[in-house]
C-alpha cells in the first residue's frame, strides 16, 4: 500500500541535506573526530581564544 505525505519544502530540503551528510565519508569522519576532542578536552572557549588573539 502507497500513501501520500505531504510536508512543508522547507522541511523536506532539511531531509535531503539531513541525507547528504549522513552519506558524506569525510563530511561524518570529521564530526567523529570532533566528539573525540570533545570528549578529550582538545577544544577552546571562543571567548578565550579571541581574547587571546586580540591580546
Amino acid at each position: 500500500m502507497q500513501r501520500l505525505v505531504s510536508i512543508p519544502k522547507s522541511d523536506l530540503e532539511s531531509l535531503q541535506a539531513t541525507i547528504e551528510t549522513l552519506e558524506n565519508k569525510y563530511v561524518m569522519e570529521q564530526l567523529e573526530d570532533s566528539e573525540k576532542d570533545i570528549e578529550s578536552g582538545r577544544v577552546r572557549n571562543i571567548e578565550k581564544l579571541i581574547k587571546e588573539l586580540e591580546g
